[in-house]
């Protein structure tokens, strides 16, 4: 299926079945986006076929030329360096004003740590040239509304690879991509992991996004590129799904668009079975009240044969039993400048940042026990 044909689809679909009818036509009047081009990442594959009101593509050194700030979200295409170090105050201020910034692969080292330092990094590993299976880790985070759902059609499930899950999908990583070290935690949000990529490189972030200033800035990060074309169909589906979920939330915000909830991401173009809905609290309520077990997917112990559980345990910092030179074995980071709470697997006392515990709870287990993880 061309790039064409999926975002044809990816807009019937909002339309018919996310009740997004009132978003998808207000982007297309006042969306504007505007990609720049990098020696390895190619945006105008995709961004033409984008609905939007406007759609400009451009090459690193013209972004000296252009007003940022006339756009809602600005996207710089991996690498970044050959846009001009004068430019990176243009982008700086435009976050500051509060556009929105997507940024690929070898950008995070060119852009991201130049531009918008101490949240996140290159680890210094680099990829092979390989496909990873993803798993969603903010099913319900606006960036990512009806992508669970969705690939789990039956259309999709047929070009899927025979070790994916249904709630996966399949990233492509280029030769010598860059895994995502995060050093904000408190700041940066995980969206989208692969444990292969964890496994293998030491990360497990593919999708991240954290605010920037005080005007609603946003930037977002992806290893790989926006063309993912070895991921398979159901990666490139989901590839814009989410990168019109992006421009769609912009926009909404910016014209104060309230969202009907949808009954399910599916319509009568096939017949498939009820999808699980996953009912969580508004965003900025997750870090603070956890949710409960109940509200994450079910975790996959098929073969495990355990079924015992354990309590999610908050540790006392201030215990002098405790250092914090002991490491996160969700991240594998210590937490000698972390300022947040520490939490625990009571049964093997396994420690997690909060935001680790957050995201490794979607798993259903404790990373080192296997225990099913109860708050």
């Amino acid at each position: 299926m061309s790039w064409k044909d999926l975002y044809s689809e990816v807009k019937k679909r909002k339309i018919e079945a996310l009740n997004k009818k009132d978003v998808v036509e207000a982007v297309e009047k006042h969306g504007k986006i505007l990609a720049v081009s990098g020696r390895y990442e190619k945006p105008k594959k995709v961004i033409e076929y984008m609905y939007a009101s406007l759609k400009k593509v451009i090459k690193e050194k013209e972004i000296m030329k252009e007003d940022l700030n006339q756009y809602d979200v600005v996207l710089i295409g991996c690498p970044g360096s050959d846009i001009p170090y004068a430019a990176h105050p243009k982008v700086r201020d435009f976050v500051m004003n509060g556009g929105w910034l997507i940024t690929t692969d070898w950008a995070l080292r060119s852009i991201i740590e130049n531009i918008f330092p101490g949240f996140l990094r290159w680890n210094k590993a680099k990829t092979a040239d390989a496909v990873v299976a993803c798993q969603i880790n903010e099913p319900n985070h606006p960036f990512l509304e009806g992508v669970i759902s969705e690939i789990q059609q039956s259309k999709w499930q047929k070009q899927s690879a025979k070790n994916t899950k249904k709630s996966e999908f399949r990233w492509w990583l280029e030769t010598r991509s860059f895994p995502i070290q995060i050093l904000n935690h408190q700041a940066v949000k995980v969206l989208i992991a692969s444990w292969e990529i964890q496994n293998k490189w030491g990360e497990s972030p593919v999708l991240v996004e954290f605010d920037y200033g005080k005007k609603g800035g946003r930037i977002i990060h992806m290893i790989s590129h926006t063309h993912l074309q070895k991921g398979g169909a159901k990666g490139k589906y989901a590839s814009a799904l989410i990168l019109t979920n992006i421009l769609d939330e912009k926009v909404s915000q910016k014209m104060g668009i309230k969202k009907t909830p949808s009954s399910g991401y599916v319509s009568d173009w096939q017949q498939t079975q009820p999808q699980q809905q996953y009912n969580q609290p508004p965003l900025e309520e997750q870090w603070v009240a956890p949710p409960s077990q109940t509200e994450y997917l079910t975790p996959a112990t098929e073969g495990s044969g355990l079924t015992e559980t354990s309590q999610i345990i908050e540790i006392d910092v201030n215990n002098p039993s405790f250092s914090f030179t002991n490491k996160c074995i969700y991240c594998g980071y210590d937490f000698t400048e972390y300022k947040g709470k520490v939490y625990a697997c009571n049964m093997c006392k396994t420690l997690y940042h909060e935001n680790c515990i957050n995201t490794q709870i979607n798993e259903g287990i404790c990373k080192k026990c296997n225990r099913i993880l109860l708050w």
